[in-house]
């Protein structure tokens, strides 16, 4: 009986003694965290290994921030011009088609227009008349010297002139109004010349139809450069500035690059979306670009210097955001940071690192892990 005694009580003390060194015995991967230092994880050389550490040295470098700018392609407003019938007739001839390269003074079309013929006869008539009055008061201011005719015929022959001018000067700006040559023609044909060089983008003239003064013939326009109408998002303005170079991105040419400037920030931020007026202008390398696509500019802005770090090398927790730092051989610190801008995969840190510390990247999530396992107990 007391031998057997003997036996349960070593075999009770037995197993309490490996219960102790299973609960209470060193991870594998990890040395125990001390109370002083709970946001530091140390690891051996084998486990370094294994969890296949990847280190990044900080280092300050340039930072270029990319802002993106949703659009669509306009034409420069001073490069696009509408050339209307200004005459109401019956197009009797026509001398282009849509797509062609036009120069300026080129004829266009050919309107014979009853209208046109009455406006030239009311000059011609006011002009003949002035010219009558005119010579007519020369001859009497003569006389007048000449004591052979009295002053108050004089008198009269200058307010009929008057009279007469003002006929002759309403005469020739209705001709003027029209877009029409004072000249000494009574005809009623009318030729439409094009007051720009560029391309033709439409043509709304039929021989044989009827038009009126108001009918917009053709569209021509110089398109060697367009402007880029696009908005900018209020959290994007502090980045951005006016005389910026930029690249516009077409969705019709996905891999063709536009190079432009960003002309023009806009002074109103739109209540509805947000955002902010841009415009770039841009040169339209073999007229690819078509009035009203859509598509993206891409700039690259502000200019500075800073750290940045891999994307990877971030972890979260709590709403922060940390990074391990080898301080020691195989000791690596828990530390916070404040970050920037990611651009490519790269995240600006604004503080919480110093230029020459070592930055675990890949590894960095299996660190978090052990860290929280230890901190919480193995839990």
């Amino acid at each position: 009986m007391k031998k057997q005694t003997i036996i349960l009580l070593s075999s009770i003390l037995f197993v309490a003694i490996s219960i102790y060194f299973w609960k209470f015995r060193e991870p594998n991967t990890i040395s125990e965290s001390t109370e002083e230092s709970k946001d530091v994880v140390k690891i051996l050389e084998e486990n370094r290994k294994n969890l296949s550490l990847e280190i990044e040295i900080a280092k300050t470098e340039p930072i270029g921030t990319k802002i993106e700018l949703i659009g669509e392609t306009e034409a420069v407003p001073d490069a696009i011009i509408d050339v209307p019938a200004r005459i109401s007739g019956r197009i009797t001839s026509v001398s282009f088609v849509e797509g062609d390269s036009i120069k300026k003074g080129q004829k266009l079309a050919t309107i014979d227009s009853p209208e046109l013929a009455k406006l030239r006869s009311a000059y011609l008539v006011a002009k003949s008349k002035y010219t009558a009055a005119e010579q007519n008061l020369n001859r009497i201011s003569s006389l007048v010297k000449m004591n052979l005719a009295a002053k108050q015929e004089l008198i009269d022959a200058e307010s009929n002139l008057k009279v007469i001018e003002s006929e002759k000067i309403s005469a020739e700006e209705n001709l003027r109004a029209n877009g029409l040559a004072i000249d000494n023609s009574a005809s009623g044909v009318y030729t439409v010349f094009s007051p720009r060089s560029g391309l033709a983008l439409s043509r709304n003239a039929i021989p044989g139809s009827i038009v009126l003064g108001n009918q917009i013939l053709t569209t021509i326009a110089e398109l060697s450069k367009l402007w880029f109408q696009a908005k900018i998002f209020e959290n994007d303005l502090k980045y951005l500035s006016e005389g910026i170079p930029g690249k516009i991105i077409l969705n019709a040419y996905p891999d063709f690059e536009f190079e432009g400037i960003l002309e023009h920030i806009g002074e109103k931020v739109d209540p509805e979306s947000r955002t902010v007026h841009a415009r770039l202008v841009f040169k339209n390398k073999g007229r690819k670009a078509k009035i009203g696509l859509f598509g993206k500019a891409i700039l690259n802005v502000n200019g500075r210097k800073g750290i940045q770090i891999s994307e990877e090398a971030i972890q979260s927790y709590q709403n922060k955001k940390f990074i391990f730092i080898e301080s020691k051989s195989n000791e690596f610190k828990w530390n916070e940071i404040t970050t920037g801008i990611t651009t490519d995969g790269k995240t600006e840190v604004i503080s919480g690192i110093t230029e020459g510390d070592r930055v675990v990247t890949k590894g960095a999530f299996e660190l978090k892990a052990i860290l929280f396992k230890s901190t919480f107990g193995g839990e």
